[in-house]
């Protein structure tokens, strides 16, 4: 009796030291986003607010975002000796979802905030390894379309749509299993800003 008792403690001791994987995944490995960033007012990269002009000197285009992603495996301990981790453990990014919200409730898509949207992709992330992902955050078509369209009409810094965008990432390891979707967050400001003034042409 006392033998049987000292295995059963012995097994959860050995079950609770390993980490659990997903339900939904029978991959070795999942994916970590360390950070989404974009362009600040400026227009410089790597800003973690990202500042989105509906109308820029008349032109409208995306705005661009990236995320920051690393591999990972479950049971680190076990799996961190070289020659556990295999190159079927490395992750290929298939797809990138992004779709809004508002932190006041107000989500009707096409009327408080932007439409959702997917990006398929391919981007290697290997196990260990850090690699940025270029993805569009705000399309260009969605500054047509409201409520994106109305900030058009208001030429000026007085009124920003501040918005939430939640952007979620799909892929499957090399041996063809799927990952489970890791998803983060980014601030985005879209107003139509005011355009910078050219500047002067010299005189002669």
């Amino acid at each position: 009796m006392k033998l049987k008792f000292l295995v059963l403690i012995i097994a959860a001791l050995v079950l609770g030291s390993c980490l659990a994987k997903e339900d939904d995944t029978t991959s070795a490995s999942f994916l970590v986003i360390n950070s989404l960033t974009g362009n600040d007012l400026e227009g410089n990269a790597g800003s973690t607010t990202v500042f989105s002009d509906v109308d820029s000197s008349g032109s409208i285009i995306n705005d661009n975002g990236v995320a920051s992603v690393s591999t990972l495996t479950y049971n680190p301990t076990e799996d961190s000796e070289a020659h556990d981790i295999t190159y079927y453990m490395n992750v290929i990014v298939d797809q990138i979802d992004v779709e809004f919200m508002r932190t006041d409730g107000r989500n009707t898509e096409g009327v408080d905030v932007p439409y959702r949207f997917t990006q398929p992709m391919n981007m290697l992330v290997p196990v260990d390894e850090a690699i940025e992902i270029p993805f569009v955050l705000i399309r260009h078509v969605a500054k047509l379309e409201m409520p994106l369209l109305a900030l058009r009409e208001v030429p000026s810094q007085e009124f920003v749509l501040q918005l939430v965008a939640k952007v979620t990432l799909h892929g499957k390891d090399l041996g063809g299993h799927r990952v489970v979707p890791v998803s983060g967050y980014v601030s985005v400001w879209c107003a139509n800003f005011a355009d910078a003034e050219p500047e002067p042409e010299p005189e002669d």
